[in-house]
């Protein structure tokens, strides 16, 4: 078969690799991993981690744009070139910078917006909103000053809260924060 058509083996294969790519995309639990990576490049580890990557990817990028430069015929054709691929990394840069700062941001306001429903004056904000934090807290979603400001909120809530339902949930979501669930 290899023989016979290799362009049609190459194409079937690639769109075999690119549908097994697409489902492990669809299947993984991608706000887990993120706020895994997102912690990781707060520390200073990820920090340096970070540099050495983008420094080495920069020495690379401009090893190979001096080259191409310097052995081209035409000294434009190679400028535009090596401008053209400056312009669609940037391009690509930016786009994924904004692919994964996105969600971050809707969840840090969704975040924002169910602390502030904790101090509502109708029971059953307080309640939905103790239990959509529950939720972050069990899926690890929140960041560890997030974490830290909930124990602080709830503690206060347990002190104040005369909702006896609002309460149990509180006082639930209070031993998730001590005790968080491990996967």
């Amino acid at each position: 078969m290899l023989a016979w058509d290799p362009k049609l083996v190459g194409a079937t294969l690639i769109g075999i690799g690119l549908m097994g790519l697409v489902y492990w995309v669809q299947t993984t639990k991608w706000r887990s991993r993120w706020l895994y990576f997102y912690e990781f490049s707060q520390s200073f580890q990820g920090k340096l981690a970070i540099a050495v990557v983008s420094g080495g990817f920069g020495a690379i990028s401009s090893y190979i744009a001096l080259y191409i430069w310097s052995h081209a015929q035409n000294r434009w054709l190679a400028t535009g070139l090596i401008l053209q691929g400056l312009g669609t990394f940037l391009t690509l840069g930016l786009l994924s910078w904004q692919l994964f700062d996105t969600p971050r941001k809707k969840q840090e306001n969704q975040y924002q917006e169910w602390v502030s429903h904790l101090t509502d004056t109708k029971e059953l904000k307080r309640l939905i909103a103790v239990e959509n934090l529950s939720n972050l807290i069990e899926k690890k979603q929140l960041t560890p000053i997030q974490t830290k400001q909930l124990r602080g909120y709830f503690r206060l809530m347990l002190n104040q809260e005369t909702e006896i339902m609002v309460r149990q949930a509180v006082l639930e979501c209070c031993q998730l924060l001590d005790n968080p669930p491990h996967f």
